[in-house]
């Protein structure tokens, strides 16, 4: 519980009027907002836990150190007082930025917090004045495939033996100039779809 929510409730104890006491009711049962910020030590150990959380074919203090090598793009997803999730990019080179990591646990997936972080990460790299977006992600994690095709990813080719359990990937890129209105297209281009399938039904 956030301290926040611990106020609200010790504020519905005390107040007397009916009103005060529905809308704290409304704010306690309001979704969490998730906030996006820079990567802070005190982070660590929570990073720690949820890069061993989504990642098995690594050590997660190895990469923990390439991490804070590219502090300045290292971003996490806050909601309330806990990291759901986190990205890591850095410029590759004066024209493209490379997303290095991205994660978000286990009991947050599925809620736009991926999407988010993205969004961060590549808002970053257009503010940085560069061009392109690569990723590099395996041809057997659909669900993270189908988000990155969504945000206006494409498939550039395949990596054999990428990772290293030896499954091969995919390397992805998406045109910055263009991120933002690629994802309003792809949206539209979903709900005709959606709407296409309630014709049909």
């Amino acid at each position: 519980m956030t301290e926040l929510s611990k106020f609200l409730k010790t504020a519905l104890k005390t107040k007397n009027n009916k009103n005060n006491k529905q809308n704290i009711s409304k704010l306690i049962k309001m979704k969490p907002v998730p906030i996006i910020r820079r990567y802070v030590p005190e982070d660590k150990y929570s990073i720690l836990m949820l890069e061993a959380e989504a990642f098995n074919d690594h050590n997660p203090y190895e990469y923990f150190t390439l991490y804070e090598i590219f502090r300045d793009g290292f971003f996490v997803c806050t909601i309330g007082e806990d990291i759901v999730g986190f990205v890591v990019g850095y410029a590759l080179s004066e024209y493209e930025g490379h997303i290095f990591s991205l994660a978000v646990s286990d009991a947050h997936r599925n809620k736009g917090y991926a999407e988010l972080l993205v969004d961060h990460i590549c808002t970053y790299f257009i503010f940085k004045g560069l061009q392109k977006a690569s990723l590099e992600v395996r041809i057997g994690n659909t669900p993270a495939l189908n988000l990155y095709k969504k945000l206006g990813f494409v498939v550039c080719w395949m990596e054999s033996k990428y990772y290293t359990d030896g499954e091969d990937g995919y390397v992805m890129m998406v045109q910055l100039n263009s991120y933002f209105f690629q994802k309003e297209q792809m949206k539209l281009i979903g709900k005709r779809e959606e709407k296409k399938e309630e014709d049909v039904n």
